[in-house]
């Protein structure tokens, strides 16, 4: 008799296990990644009246998105800075009834060779006339001009035989080939290797020219949420009625043919007790080095596998470094933050929150790039030391001004850049975003580097779900 309950007590534990951490209604979808792509199509899922379930592998939702707070009501983003005029974030947050504040140009000052060329200027116009003479001005307007002109043929006639050209070139040797004055290259190659967090060597004319988008065509404003980025988050998280999963780690997707129609079964490791739920489609919004650590029955298509093998992994870390309030007077009553560098300051977006009435700043860095990978492999310090001793350089005095500093980097990848040979308008992209058999791919990867093509894939991601799950009724 007690082996029988013993074997029932344990037979009951085990269903227990299997079942999912709560006790809703099967959902229609299960959104893996809780990141700004699976967070908006979970979102926009759920406006159309379908149930939704997220998994998320970490301890909070955001993935890239994130605002670091400190004492004394200091803070700074550790993730997405800006969010673009133009972006599809922009509608969302203004259903979500958030407000908005309007940040910088789109154009920065530059540290080039040593010399830093500060946007103190209250228009464009006038930091131009500084920063180029003449003769740079006009190779410069040319520049962006033909950026423009390859800008509109793309997005609206696709891989011509001229854009399939660019496609073919690195941005580098775009840019080389127009024998431009070196400050002008420099100025121009800097601000989209700050996009994609690699050198120009590395990433195709096309995706870069594709990229520079909003600096085009007189560029676009840059947004910001006050009370910092990570609110966006928070209120997407609150808007979803399913359930959302916290250190959820999926380790299978099995999609299979149930009397005529497909049904996908995730796993996931919580607590470490598997766990699976059903639904009739998921949608995938990790990022992209993350999918390989899944399984998938049936495995990825062999275009979308050869497509994700041939992406490039941009490097970012943040740096945050709290100081003395008084190391404002540096740079005494021009402002002349941020900085573009290609140096091992990288972007130096300066200081945060000066208004408060407290005795420190919280001050920020993004460095990009290889100088970006170094910090995997560099002690902290040495690092620190570094940046330090650069501050210095174009600064004296400030890295007396430092208490503490704090870092946050990414690893293996923070953003997706398209290589040579590659760019979002290719055949292998758009077997990226194909669905096959119930499994959607959503996230930044799949159409552009950053939250704004993360954004943007959720909507058509959301489409597709929509459209493939009218067909089921």
């Amino acid at each position: 008799m007690r082996t029988r309950l013993l074997f029932l007590c344990l037979t009951l534990l085990s269903f227990v296990h299997s079942l999912p951490l709560w006790s809703q209604e099967r959902p229609q979808v299960v959104v893996v990644g809780g990141g700004i792509a699976g967070l908006v199509t979970a979102y926009k899922l759920e406006q159309r009246g379908y149930r939704t379930c997220l998994l998320e592998g970490s301890d909070r939702l955001g993935g890239r998105i994130g605002t670091a707070h400190y004492p004394q009501g200091l803070e700074a983003e550790y993730g997405m800075q800006e969010i673009w005029e133009k972006s599809p974030l922009i509608g969302i947050l203004k259903e979500l009834g958030l407000q908005l504040e309007s940040s910088d140009d789109p154009f920065s000052s530059m540290l080039l060779d040593d010399h830093l060329y500060a946007f103190t200027e209250d228009t464009r116009e006038e930091y131009f006339q500084k920063l180029f003479t003449p003769v740079e001005r006009k190779a410069f307007d040319a520049t962006i001009k033909e950026l423009e002109t390859c800008y509109t043929e793309a997005t609206t006639r696709g891989l011509t035989p001229k854009m399939l050209k660019l496609q073919n070139m690195s941005f580098a040797e775009f840019l080389k080939g127009r024998k431009l004055p070196p400050k002008v290259e420099q100025a121009v190659r800097l601000t989209i290797e700050v996009e994609l967090a690699t050198v120009a060597e590395k990433f195709s004319a096309l995706s870069a020219i594709l990229e520079y988008r909003t600096f085009l065509f007189g560029g676009e404003k840059n947004y910001h949420v006050p009370g910092g980025n990570s609110v966006i988050i928070g209120k997407l998280g609150d808007s979803l009625k399913g359930p959302k999963v916290l250190g959820a780690t999926v380790t299978h997707v099995v999609r299979r043919n149930q009397k005529g129609r497909m049904l996908a079964e995730v796993s996931y490791l919580k607590n470490s007790t598997e766990h699976k739920v059903e639904a009739d489609a998921v949608v995938m919004a990790v990022p992209w080095v993350m999918l390989h650590q899944i399984q998938f029955q049936p495995a990825l298509t062999e275009p979308q596998l050869r497509a994700l093998s041939r992406l490039g992994r941009g490097q970012y870390t943040v740096i945050h470094m709290l100081l003395d309030k008084a190391v404002t007077s540096l740079w005494a009553k021009a402002d002349p933050f941020p900085v573009l560098s290609n140096a091992e300051l990288g972007v130096i977006y300066g200081p945060h929150a000066t208004d408060t009435n407290g005795p420190e700043i919280v001050f920020s860095f993004l460095i990009y790039g290889p100088e970006a990978e170094a910090y995997h492999m560099a002690p902290r310090d040495v690092k620190r030391s570094e940046v330090l001793e650069a501050m210095d350089a174009v600064w004296p005095g400030f890295s007396k001004s430092v208490h503490e500093t704090f870092f946050y980097s990414y690893h293996p990848a923070a953003v997706t850049y398209w290589p040579k040979g590659r760019s979002p308008l290719d055949e292998l992209s758009q077997a990226i975003r194909t669905p096959h058999q119930a499994l959607f791919l959503a996230g930044d990867w799949t159409e552009s580097s950053h939250a704004e093509g993360a954004v943007h894939s959720a909507l058509l991601t959301a489409d597709k779900v929509d459209s493939y799950l009218k067909t089921l009724k």
